[in-house]
């Protein structure tokens, strides 16, 4: 997991999308949303992960199809959970689930 100090999360672009992001989506956890539960967001997750070479591509870093706003507790799931993850490509600017896959 990236950490917070990681230099793309100080930029401007990457606060001004986080704020449009969390405001799209009323600053609620999608993932408990998906499950009836009304819990405000923490975190904007990537889906697909930056590296330092990914959070130079405005189509990855910025993009909100790329992007998921969840709660402490999911983001943990997210990156901490046995279970396979989702494989997650951008294809055409939209990102598109794969098979499940270990990343």
């Amino acid at each position: 997991m990236r950490s917070v100090s990681f230099p793309f999360y100080k930029t401007r672009a990457w606060k001004e999308c986080r704020a449009a992001y969390l405001h799209k989506v009323n600053g609620l956890c999608e993932l408990c949303m998906e499950r009836g539960i009304i819990k405000p967001a923490d975190i904007v997750h990537h889906k697909i992960h930056l590296t330092d070479e990914t959070a130079r591509d405005p189509a990855i870093a910025l993009n909100f199809e790329n992007l998921q706003a969840v709660c402490i507790d999911c983001h943990n799931a997210l990156h901490f959970r046995k279970a396979p993850k989702k494989r997650y490509e951008i294809i055409d600017g939209k990102v598109v689930i794969g098979e499940d896959a270990p990343l």
